[in-house]
């Protein structure tokens, strides 16, 4: 199909235009690219720039303001792709499961986290039971700044997650 339109354009009866411009030869090389060639044909390049990023026929000229309520209007004057729903709730659906698979290997460093600090404490735990020396400051990082804080950050919200049920049980009997 293709080399049917090709010989088409090759073979194109001759017009007044095709005359005058092979009187002067730079004018017929220009116009035959233009023709037979559609790369060299400047619309062909025009058409591949998205149309918001194409320069207007007139490169001085403004646009017209319009105040913010009448381009809101406008727009809601558009029909409404019936696909404009479904990718709204696609990129939600999405978007909350990337929210839930983050929150979900958060919560299972967290209980990673907790389980060695328990275990550390355990193991303290045993052997002051057992009635060997231990040095509890060493083990656990007294003094240590950033494991103070690690601490810090583990035994707040288990001691919160202990409290809030003993609380809410008071006040219930209450």
């Amino acid at each position: 199909m293709l080399r049917s339109i090709a010989r088409q354009r090759l073979f194109a009866p001759v017009t007044a235009l095709s005359k005058a411009a092979v009187a002067t030869p730079r004018a017929s090389v220009a116009w035959r690219a233009s023709s037979s060639f559609p790369i060299a044909d400047p619309s062909f390049w025009k058409g591949m720039v998205p149309k918001p990023f194409r320069r207007s026929q007139d490169p001085f000229a403004r646009k017209k303001k319009r105040s913010k309520v009448a381009a809101f209007k406008a727009w809601m004057a558009k029909e409404w792709n019936p696909a404009t729903f479904f990718i709204i709730i696609f990129l939600l659906i999405g978007s909350m499961s990337i929210n839930m698979i983050t929150l979900k290997k958060s919560f299972e460093t967290y209980m990673r986290q907790s389980d060695v600090r328990i275990g550390l404490l355990r193991e303290v735990v045993e052997k002051l039971q057992r009635g060997e020396k231990v040095d509890v400051e060493r083990v656990l990082g007294s003094g240590v700044p950033e494991k103070e804080t690690e601490w810090e950050e583990g035994i707040v919200p288990l001691a919160l997650s202990l409290i809030k049920p003993a609380l809410l049980r008071q006040k219930g009997r209450n």
